[in-house]
Parts: C-alpha cells; sequence; structure tokens
C-alpha cells in the first residue's frame, strides 16, 4: 500500500519551474540586502495617527457602494411572467400534438 504522502507529492515541469522561480527571487532579495536597497520599515513621522471618528467621518453611508439596485421588475411580476411563459409553453406543445414528457 502507497503512503499518503505518495499522493500528496506534486510532480511535472510546473515543479521545476516554480522551485527555479523562487531561487531567483532569493538570490535577488539577497542582492537588495547586501547592496543596502532592501526595503526598510516606514519612519515614525511617515506614519499618521488618525482617529476612528475621522476615518467613519469620510465614509459616506449613503453613496454608491451601499445603496441596492432597484430591480426593474419586482418578484411578483417576475414569478408571474415564468408562469404564464410556461403556461404557454404547455399549450404551444398540445397545440403541436407533442408531449409534455
Amino acid at each position: 500500500m502507497p503512503s499518503p504522502d505518495a499522493a500528496a507529492r506534486h510532480a511535472g515541469a510546473g515543479v521545476a519551474r516554480r522551485q527555479a522561480h523562487h531561487e531567483r527571487m532569493r538570490d535577488e532579495r539577497a542582492r537588495e540586502a547586501a547592496a543596502g536597497n532592501a526595503e526598510l520599515p516606514p519612519e515614525d513621522d511617515a506614519v499618521e495617527m488618525a482617529s476612528a471618528a475621522q476615518l467613519l467621518d469620510s465614509v459616506a453611508e449613503a453613496g454608491p457602494n451601499y445603496t441596492q439596485l432597484r430591480s426593474k421588475e419586482t418578484k411578483a411580476m417576475r414569478r408571474k411572467r415564468k408562469r404564464e411563459d410556461a403556461y404557454r409553453a404547455i399549450m404551444r406543445r398540445i397545440a403541436q400534438g407533442t408531449s409534455c414528457r
């Protein structure tokens, strides 16, 4: 019986490509760190503290992201239309002499 790890082992050309990509990225990060070009965290003065009240004031609750689009056809109208369409389809089949089933 094969081990459960054998079923989870990845194979194929994609594995080698992914491994090569990871190696290239690791080498690039190492070169940047050696050159001193590595990304540094922002300075303390670059970060501004904001209160929750300021953030909430900038968000309009009645804006376009919060409104739901109104359907031109109500649920009752849609159900009535579908019911009538089904009735017409059955009547058409009866008139043609074909079975509904």
